[in-house]
């Protein structure tokens, strides 16, 4: 296939010990993955994706994850564990004309067993350090010649990384469940239908940051500012550990999160000789029940700040495609995708807040008094801003449909021509709905004099909003591709794709000068590729060129259009990103396999001149930003495994090792300084014995097998001083324990 794929068995995988999406990350050198919680995450392949400023349901994921076919919007839904996984793929560049929705930067193509006619059990039981267990049970069994399905139930536990000294109790957890069945219909070689159904839940004291550093109190042009230290003695607060490794938290509200999901799919195939022609019907729904603190330290600040998303999808596709072959090959589809985000969010403030938020920002501001706006000048009392909540309710939806095709021409034996050609045409439609609520004293309670001041600050920090909002948008995008055969075993290619994403509705409160509506971002992908396979076999190498320039940047911006300026979701400019990719395979000696694969990724954003200033210049209204290297794309990304297997009597033993390096990359889309994220590198082993036919495997693994300190994300509160930052994993070591039984072939 002339594109950059890169495909990783199901089997490596669990090896490695790799149960999760963000785990496999590390053998995935163009993928990067940030994020704290089950909805904040941020997927880029190549650099591009999501911006890295923070989840937004109103926006596109530029990034496709699809799972036996069906696309998964939101990334919470796909970050659990891992069951049944036959293989993941990951396709770079703009996909879009071969199946589902369109991306701009890729897809990561998930693909579970398919039941089998036969009876077969497996089982799979790991127990580790940290109190880590792994328990999987499956049954596949026919039913009768016709008839098959496969159950699985599988269980995760994980006891806490992370102390909270405030409760004394280990947070960042494990507790999952996760159960599919799955049903095969096959009346004859030419048809067969699949029906999917499957639920998972993710639970526990997660989805949490650690302060990473304290901030200077002293900004670019020497102004002076109330930093952490000092707002925190304001309010009669100690803080506890600042280093973030220490793996310590002093959070004092509640973390407790639940994220659960369903869906049910059908997939039909029928080989009707000319064509083989596949239907794919979905239905999904996503749940996110967070409880998070909103400062995320032991202050009693905002108490609770929350978005809990219930989401709903609907999709259909039918896809038609030749046997291959011929002097022209073609797939041609038909889609329809549905889906609405119902959303709560709720920002509650503790008792905490006056002390922190309204005194003023200089080393000698008195506690409690308002320098600015009504009231300027007055001491508010400590309850003021207790258990007020500023509620949103919001509700993004889209309805998009599509016709798409490609088609091959095979010039000659060694000669490929391919074209390819979407349309797509999208409703977007948006509900956003604030107030003010919660528990707060009454205005009336307190004296007369105040109550202005109160009340403007009241409406300050939960402003009283409604509104609806509609668009549609239509586009055509598509791609071509010159393939060139050199030998039956090296093959080239040059490709062109026009990739597109979906437009975005920013739902956040209507001022002056914010357009809501977010446009659709354009990608023009340039590649040239060549992928070999040498020495019958023994050896794979794959090279990828590519050039990426993306139009209309989708990330955070402010308006200065407008007093006072305002910051927002919108449309920035322009990203460009070139490099690099290898992808090697070698068996040099019976037994010995090898591989590296490798990005070398120069990002840079061409045209962003109203970006938010960093914390340092933070006295500024924005920062130019055009040509910096663009957040959250390492320059250098690399990973290598080798694997030795030789037979003992009759049984096989065999021993491995892997690692990857990324390196410094900045975390935040404005670069801040601060949210740097220093370059790692990680290495893990495994060793085991199993039986030649799979009856039996047992092994020992870790990850990341020098406990190195590292972070998968950062980002800059100035109102806070603080950064605030998310761990990577400490090392993990277990065994595992695997056994099949039945008559099926391996």
């Amino acid at each position: 296939m002339p594109i950059a794929i890169t495909a990783l068995p199901g089997e490596q995988i669990s090896q490695q010990g790799a149960f999760n999406l963000k785990q496999v990350v590390q053998q995935l050198p163009s993928l990067n993955i940030q994020g704290f919680s089950g909805r904040n995450q941020t997927i880029t392949i190549r650099g591009i994706g999501t911006n890295s400023g923070g989840t937004n349901d109103g926006l596109e994921q530029g990034v496709g994850i699809y799972v036996d076919g069906v696309y998964r919007p939101r990334t919470g839904s796909v970050i659990t564990d891992l069951v049944d996984i036959e293989s993941i793929q990951l396709l770079r560049g703009p996909q879009g004309t071969l199946f589902g929705k369109n991306t701009v930067a890729g897809a990561i193509d998930i693909r579970t067993r398919e039941p089998i006619f036969a009876t077969e059990v497996r089982g799979e039981a790991t127990y580790g350090n940290r109190d880590y267990f792994r328990g999987n049970l499956s049954l596949n069994a026919a039913l009768n010649d016709h008839l098959a399905f496969r159950a699985t139930y599988q269980r995760t536990t994980r006891g806490g990384i992370i102390r909270n000294t405030r409760y004394n109790q280990d947070w960042d957890n494990l507790d999952n469940h996760s159960a599919r069945f799955d049903l095969l219909w096959k009346p004859d070689d030419r048809f067969k239908l699949r029906f999917i159904a499957d639920y998972s839940i993710q639970k526990g004291d997660v989805g949490f940051q650690s302060i990473g550093n304290v901030l200077p109190t002293v900004l670019g042009n020497g102004t002076e500012v109330r930093g952490f230290y000092r707002r925190a003695a304001d309010v009669g607060y100690v803080p506890g550990s600042v280093d973030p490794f220490d793996r310590q938290t002093d959070i004092d509200s509640s973390q407790y999160d639940e994220m659960p999901s369903y869906g049910f799919q059908a997939r039909a195939d029928w080989d009707a000789g000319p064509f083989t022609l596949t239907s794919i019907t979905a239905y999904r729904n996503w749940k996110w029940v967070p409880n998070y603190d909103g400062d995320q330290f032991g202050a009693n600040i905002v108490v609770n700040s929350v978005v809990e998303t219930d989401q709903q999808q609907f999709s259909q596709e039918l896809r038609l495609a030749s046997p291959g072959g011929a002097t022209i090959d073609y797939t041609a589809g038909l889609y329809y995708f549905w889906q609405e985000a119902d959303d709560a969010s709720r920002q509650v403030y503790g008792r905490d807040a006056v002390g922190w938020l309204v005194t003023g920002n200089t080393p000698t501001a008195v506690p409690n008094r308002i320098t600015s706006g009504v009231g300027a000048g007055l001491v508010l009392p400590a309850n003021a801003l207790t258990g007020l909540e500023a509620y949103a309710h919001v509700v993004p939806a889209t309805k998009s449909y599509a016709a798409y095709g490609q088609a091959t021409w095979n010039l000659s034996q060694v000669l490929h021509l391919t074209g390819g050609l979407r349309y797509t045409y999208e409703s977007k439609t948006g509900l956003y709905d604030a107030s003010l609520r919660g528990n707060a004293a009454p205005i009336e309670s307190f004296p007369a004099a105040l109550q202005a001041a109160i009340a403007a600050r009241r409406d300050s920090l939960a402003p009283t909003s409604s509104y609806t909002a509609k668009r549609k948008v239509d586009n055509v995008s598509g791609t071509f591709v010159l393939a060139y055969d050199v030998t039956d075993a090296v093959h080239t290619y040059a490709s062109y794709s026009r990739g597109y994403k979906s437009p975005g509705i920013n739902l956040v409160r209507q001022q002056p000068g914010i357009d809501i509506f977010v446009r659709p971002e354009k990608v023009d992908a340039f590649e040239l590729g060549l992928k070999s396979r040498l020495f019958d076999g023994a050896a794979e190498f794959n090279l990828a060129l590519f050039w990426t320039e993306v139009d209309n940047y989708q990330a955070n911006f402010v308006n200065r259009a407008v007093t006072p300026n305002v910051s927002y979701i919108a449309n920035v400019g322009g990203l460009r990103s070139r490099g690099v990719e290898i992808d090697a395979r070698a068996t040099p000696t019976e037994g010995l396999t090898l591989t590296f694969a490798g990005t070398f990724n120069d990002a840079t954003y061409q045209n962003y001149t109203n970006a938010p200033a960093q914390y340092l210049n933070s006295y500024l209204a924005v920062v130019d930003l055009s040509g910096q290297r663009a957040a959250g794309t390492p320059k250098w990304s690399l990973s290598g495994s080798a694997e030795y297997v030789r037979t003992v009597g009759s049984a096989e033993f065999y021993v491995g090792a892997d690692a990857s390096y990324r390196s410094t990359f900045n975390a935040t889309v404005n670069l801040d300084p601060f949210a740097q994220i220093p370059g790692y590198a990680l290495f893990g082993a495994h060793l085991g014995l199993r039986d030649p036919d799979g009856r039996w495997d047992v092994s020992l693994w870790a990850r990341n097998l020098f406990d190195k300190d590292f972070l998968n994300t950062a980002s800059v509160s100035g109102e806070y001083g603080v950064t605030l930052v998310s761990l990577g994993e400490p090392r993990l070591f277990g065994v595992t324990l695997r056994t099949r039984l039945g008559n099926a072939p391996r």
